[in-house]
């Protein structure tokens, strides 16, 4: 049992000319523990600093630190970047090309990566089609390159520092939409290539990794009932936002990540949602997920030969407007690869 806190503090302002900037501000990121928060370096720090110039009513221009979803928040979903990007929207679609900095060499501690200016970047655009009716799609496409070096050479010594190529091309196709008012049905597939991170996504062992899902729903009334369908390969990572309650979905009592490791996962789970009252709504879920590690993987990693059954609920109330009180519970059973049965308990 642990207890933590955050407090995150918004600052926005616009000109007489429309330019504006926002700001994030968080403070005090920590478990309790009964002491001033004065120690610790992270305590107060900024993870928003951008300026927004529109140019007319179909673009505008951002430039700072910024944090971006894009798709169906599958393989891109709140991620923290730092570069440019222009928002041209118009007629039900929008375009966003962007290039961002990864890394800036002059400030990377490598002398090396600091006497050669070795930077590594990331370009590319997202494209979202919602003009047609009840449906969005669209793609992302981007291409990171890694100028860092390798290894450092020291006195004629070769460091290894774990930086550099990490050069490759990511990107995904996502759709969303609803049919006859009722049915819903999204989707995404995404693609890393084998070296490429974005936030926890990334290809793994030889391979370039790639993954998807597919969620059909039914909404009657006050109840909706949803499948998921999915899989990664070889040791490609949804976003962490992406998954249920103890399987992948970063809740508080989430206990296994999806995909990643070198694993190819497969997963199919069942959502329920029933409103009971405006303010009072329940959730549950009943997965099954079946992990192999991929068959090129240099390590014998049976610890990632398992499958696992889940089963969770999520209630949630709203206290007051703007307030929600939720509260979770699961259940995670995994059985593992027989030959870990004295080393591993299920």
């Amino acid at each position: 049992t642990t207890m933590d806190c955050r407090v995150r503090f918004e600052i926005r302002g616009t000109a007489a000319g429309g330019a504006y900037i926002h700001g994030r501000i968080r403070l005090a990121e920590e478990k309790f523990n009964g002491t001033t928060s004065i120690a610790a370096d992270d305590n107060i720090y900024v993870d928003k600093a951008y300026i927004g110039i529109p140019f007319n009513d179909a673009f505008t221009l951002e430039g700072g630190k910024y944090r971006v979803s894009y798709g169906n928040g599958f393989m891109y979903d709140d991620i923290g970047l730092a570069g440019f990007r222009g928002i041209y929207a118009a007629d039900g679609i929008q375009v966003i090309p962007f290039l961002e900095v990864q890394s800036e060499g002059q400030v990377n501690g490598i002398p090396q990566d600091i006497l050669e200016d070795n930077d590594s970047y990331r370009f590319g655009a997202a494209l979202t089609v919602t003009s047609i009716e009840n449906w969005s799609m669209g793609a992302i496409a981007a291409y990171d390159t890694d100028d860092r070096v390798e290894n450092q050479i020291v006195d004629g010594v070769s460091t290894a520092t774990g930086n550099g190529n990490a050069d490759g091309f990511w990107g995904s196709v996502f759709a969303k939409g609803t049919i006859a008012e009722v049915f819903g049905l999204e989707g995404e597939f995404a693609y890393a290539e084998n070296g490429v991170t974005l936030d926890k996504v990334q290809g793994a062992g030889t391979d370039d990794g790639y993954g998807g899902y597919v969620r059909g729903s039914w909404s009657m009334d006050a109840l909706t009932l949803a499948l998921d369908l999915g899989f990664t390969k070889d040791g490609f990572a949804p976003d962490p936002f992406y998954g249920f309650v103890m399987l992948g979905g970063e809740e508080p009592i989430g206990a296994l990540s999806i995909g990643g490791s070198a694993v190819d996962m497969y997963w199919a789970g069942l959502r329920v949602n029933y409103a009971v009252t405006e303010a009072l709504s329940l959730t549950g879920n009943l997965v099954y997920a079946d992990a192999d590690t991929n068959d090129d993987f240099p390590a014998d990693q049976t610890d990632r030969v398992f499958d696992a059954m889940e089963i969770s609920g999520v209630l949630k109330y709203a206290v007051s407007k703007g307030c929600t009180f939720s509260w979770y519970a699961g259940y995670l059973a995994p059985s593992y690869d027989g030959r870990l049965d004295s080393v591993l308990e299920d």
